[in-house]
């Protein structure tokens, strides 16, 4: 876990056309882009839990790829499947995790990949990562039901375009390491000068925690002095995601 203590801006739907404060070069969110804004503390937004409608309709979709997978029993297993992950999400993504290979497993990772490489274009065509929006969609679909904590980084050139988008970092259920050392030695070594950092919380409550908030202050520090910009730290989880980037302390830091 990666965690900075303070309070909300305000807590937002996906629907809603908000902007929380962006420092530059941070974030703006709500579909805006990177530049200047009111600092406050981090911007959080929660998502929906699942509804009964939802719940049926992640059941149907799953028998239907398992039945056109010709996977045996394929009604008990997505009863199975639903009972331990709880949503559709979350058993594709849990699948990418998993260390037993079977049938069931590898169909449901080939669909979890297949969503992620979906969205991967709205932040990998080389284009300005001006759209929050996008960076959040993906980091989303990417980690947000991961069940153990991962820590990815994209990393950016001068212009804000994605050079590489790369996990540098996988943990447990609580807890995943944050080397700034290794990450701005990465970076030098893309010739990156800014970076997104992110994490997933499993237990679906994005909230960032002390060890977050510490390890955000020291990459933030540290690229200051490498002519790197951090530009932000998101955390995502099934509750939704918090921004880091409008903390005070982050400012302070960043």
């Amino acid at each position: 876990m990666v965690v900075l203590n303070a309070s909300c801006t305000g807590v937002h739907s996906l629907s809603d056309n908000v902007h929380a404060g962006a420092v530059t070069p941070g974030l703006r969110f709500g579909g805006g882009s990177l530049g200047n804004s009111n600092a406050g503390s981090f911007n959080a937004c929660n998502l929906p839990p699942p509804t009964a409608s939802q719940t049926i309709r992640d059941r149907q979709i799953l028998e239907q790829l398992l039945t056109v997978a010709k996977i045996a029993t394929a009604s008990s297993v997505a009863d199975d499947l639903l009972h331990e992950y709880g949503t559709l999400a979350a058993a594709l993504s849990a699948s990418l995790e998993s260390k037993v290979i079977d049938p069931v497993s590898a169909l449901l990772s080939s669909v979890q990949q297949a969503l992620i490489e979906s969205v991967r274009p709205k932040v990998a065509d080389r284009k300005r990562l001006s759209s929050a929006a996008d960076v959040i969609e993906y980091l989303i679909v990417a980690m947000a039901n991961l069940p153990i904590e991962v820590v990815r980084v994209l990393f950016l050139d001068i212009q804000n375009r994605l050079i590489r988008d790369e996990i540098v970092g996988r943990g447990s259920v609580s807890e995943a390491p944050i080397y700034p050392r290794e990450i701005l030695k990465r970076s030098l070594a893309l010739g990156a000068t800014a970076l997104i950092l992110a994490h997933n919380h499993p237990s679906g409550d994005p909230e960032p925690s002390e060890a977050d908030i510490l390890a955000t202050h020291r990459l933030a520090t540290a690229g200051a002095e490498l002519g790197i910009a951090v530009h932000d730290h998101i955390i995502v989880g099934q509750a939704g995601w918090v921004s880091m980037r409008d903390n005070e302390q982050f400012q302070d830091q960043g």
